[in-house]
């Protein structure tokens, strides 16, 4: 198992985890935001469960680099972003629902305990468009954040961490909304950030991802409602404290 860097954190700063299936998941969705919260002293995490292998490689490299890779694109775009704790996880690309749940749990438990983040970020419960990978990443993040405020769950692996918040990528994709939604007003709205200071950060990121580019510039650039995803990212409240007013701009409000 390969981490680009053992960070070990605390005190009072502000700690933000993610946790995805795939190298370029945490671009599609909380780019911005992380580029935001890095650049105010935020401490972030990135945990990639899998390293893509079975993507498209943009005709780049041979289909038995392409893990390496898109390792190399994932830590440059967070790099872009100000982030460079990511760790990758060793589990295959497609098939992330067979992993082993005992194994998968410690691993997660252990990561959350030892950054301690306020905030954690993951897929919601439908996988935001129905791919296996991110319904599994899902369940197994949900069933860490709750084994990791359980002392009883590894002890060996230090004490519980009760996170303050856990959120969700929003209810629909923007890129899939009409052009006119009123996105702060929908359901599920409950955080979001205003990211346009930061899209040249989110444009270099996803740029780095090489092999997967073409597609993602139908997506996000040539497309006018993904163009909008560079304006603002939406988070839903999965658990936690709410917060006094919805939809909050800032992760971590009161």
């Amino acid at each position: 198992m390969k981490q680009l860097q053992h960070c070990s954190y605390s005190g009072s700063v502000k700690r933000l985890l993610f946790i995805g299936a795939h190298p370029d998941d945490e671009t599609f969705f909380a780019a911005g935001t992380f580029a935001k919260y890095a650049e105010a002293g935020a401490q972030i995490g990135v945990i990639c469960a899998t390293r893509g292998e079975r993507g498209k490689t943009g005709d780049l490299c041979p289909t038995e680099e392409l893990p390496q890779v898109r390792e190399r694109e994932l830590i440059k775009a967070m790099a872009a972003l100000g982030v460079t704790d990511v760790q990758f996880l060793p589990y295959q690309d497609k098939c992330l629902a067979d992993a082993p749940l005992e194994e998968m749990r410690r691993v997660l438990v252990e990561s959350i305990r030892r950054r301690k983040p306020q905030v954690v970020i993951t897929f919601d419960t439908h996988g935001a468009n129905q791919h296996a990978d991110h319904l599994a990443i899902s369940r197994f993040a949900l069933d860490a954040v709750a084994a990791a405020s359980d002392g009883r769950w590894y002890p060996e692996l230090g004490s519980a961490h009760v996170i303050e918040r856990l959120l969700w990528t929003p209810p629909t994709i923007l890129f899939k909304l009409p052009e006119d939604a009123d996105v702060p007003n929908l359901p599920g709205s409950d955080f979001v950030i205003d990211t346009t200071q930061w899209t040249e950060q989110k444009t270099r990121a996803f740029q780095a991802h090489r092999t997967q580019f073409p597609g993602l510039k139908k997506l996000f650039f040539d497309n006018p409602n993904g163009q909008r995803t560079f304006g603002i990212e939406v988070f839903r409240l999965a658990w936690g404290k709410r917060p006094a007013s919805v939809p909050a701009d800032d992760l971590f409000a009161e």
